[in-house]
């Protein structure tokens, strides 16, 4: 809800990627599988919820069957990344997926003049290949860290937006307490999300220049929520909803909006193999939209299922949702009161100034032990509370939802196989629920020292610790 043609409170923010909107079809109701970056966008290139996948956080896998680029390839498309290369492709060999790739250094991974130049060569690589080209153009901003509001020797704020926004124009997120204290993070994210658009800009007039905008299908969408309390790496809509915009020059009207179905990242790969008479490497875990871009209705499209691993430190905190038009139901493996949440919220601003204002305030103090320690289930009125702030599961009036949706995550968590699905089973029992992820905790660790391990061998190192295979990834029809 950062952009004008999905409702934004501070307008044109985004002008490039409102041009989408006004030229394509915008989905209202589209998900990821995942509110954290490199799980999620392996969801886009296996097509795979991430415990399919194994692609449950940010680690390399031996992932069985071909990727989306992959497949393309084989169908004789020329494949390319720009940005984001190692956190959308299961394994650090980078050729195997991609004909061209670029990473950018510190210093240039915020300039749009970066991403034209790299785009321009992309391009030209497959121009000169004569092939179709697949390409996934990986915008950095707004992620972390923000533009501060000017110029810095840091390395990422080399490159101003075009548009820098002050805390008077800005309003606080719902999802957090209604204080001027977070106004100024809240700017720097508009800002940064500014500079992103500007990137957009880039790569659209590149598209237009080198000839190619008319036969291209663009699809913008994002990895995950903003970097605030109750977004990133967490299952309500501030983190798992997402913009997403079809451009399909001659055959997606413009303009178009489909506020029926429900759609979700695992479509996308099924979409773009079915769009370019590519065939299935497998299994998928979901199905093309395809249908839907032609004007057409599809049934079972009225929920989708997301779920959290691990972040960056590969500490479990497992969580499973379903999310429909009208409610949201949360399962927190985690959340018997043990354990605190090791979310990434923990390093932001906006986290350090919700801890000041809990000490002041009792209403905000208990809000913030919610984010630090949850609690086992959650369920929310998606249409009346739309930022998640009265947990409804203890409310006899809202008894047979909770059922409902229980039993609705049940069944597909035991149709593609979850391992979360063992500890739903015990929700209600807080031992066995600290058992089960203390399981999950001592496999991740095992994990960590086998990586660690390889890496000590590569780099001719003194391997440490004991190893434990895990087996392969576990995909279900």
């Amino acid at each position: 809800d950062s952009m004008d043609s999905y409702g934004a409170k501070v307008p044109k923010v985004t002008p490039n990627m409102d041009s989408l909107a006004e030229a394509g079809m915008r989905f209202q109701h589209a998900y990821i599988q995942t509110p954290s970056c490199c799980p999620s966008r392996n969801v886009f290139q296996t097509g795979q919820h991430p415990h399919n996948s194994g692609m449950i956080g940010f680690f390399s896998v031996d992932y069985p069957q071909d990727t989306l680029p992959e497949a393309l390839r084989k169908n004789g498309y020329f494949t390319g990344i720009v940005e984001k290369v190692i956190d959308s492709t299961p394994t650090n060999n980078t050729s195997k997926y991609w004909d061209y790739d670029d990473s950018f250094t510190k210093s240039t991974a915020r300039t749009p003049e970066t991403y034209r130049k790299s785009f321009v060569e992309l391009l030209k690589q497959a121009e000169k290949s004569g092939k179709p080209f697949y390409a996934a153009v990986n915008v950095k901003d707004p992620h972390l860290p923000f533009f501060r509001g000017k110029l810095t020797k840091k390395g990422f704020d080399k490159s101003p937006p075009s548009k820098i926004y002050k805390a008077k124009e800005v309003s606080v997120p719902g999802m957090l307490p209604d204080s001027k204290m977070f106004l100024q993070e809240v700017a720097d994210y508009y800002s940064t999300l500014r500079r992103g658009d500007d990137t957009v800009g880039e790569v659209l007039s590149t598209l237009e220049q080198r000839g190619h905008r008319k036969n291209t299908i663009i699809v913008f969408i994002s990895d995950h929520g903003m970097a605030f309390p109750f977004s990133k790496s967490n299952l309500y809509d501030q983190g798992v909803r997402t913009p997403w915009i079809v451009v399909w020059p001659g055959v997606v009207p413009a303009g178009a909006i489909d506020k029926k179905h429900m759609i979700s990242a695992v479509d996308f790969m099924p979409t773009i193999l079915e769009i370019t008479k590519t065939p299935a490497p497998g299994p998928l875990g979901g199905k093309s939209i395809l249908p839907l871009l032609k004007g057409e209705v599809q049934t079972e499209r009225d929920a989708v299922f997301v779920q959290h691993n691990e972040g960056p430190t590969a500490m479990p905190r497992t969580m499973r949702a379903v999310h429909t038009k009208d409610y949201i139901y949360i399962f927190n493996a985690w959340g018997t009161g043990k354990h605190q949440s090791i979310f990434e919220c923990r390093h932001y601003r906006s986290y350090k100034t919700f801890g000041k204002l809990a000490k002041d305030d009792a209403k905000i103090r208990k809000r913030k032990e919610f984010l630090d320690y949850r609690v086992v289930e959650e369920l929310y009125d998606a249409k009346n509370d739309p930022f998640a702030l009265n947990n409804l599961i203890e409310d006899p009036d809202y008894k047979n939802e909770a059922i409902a949706l229980r039993e609705k995550l049940e069944k597909w968590m035991e149709k593609t196989n979850d391992f979360a699905l063992d500890g739903f089973l015990v929700r209600d029992d807080p031992a066995k629920l600290d058992k089960f992820l203390k399981k999950l905790t001592v496999i991740a660790q095992e994990r960590t020292l086998r990586l660690e391990w390889k890496r000590n061998v590569k780099n001719k190192k003194r391997p440490i610790g004991i190893l434990t295979e895990l087996g392969p990834s576990n995909i279900v029809q």
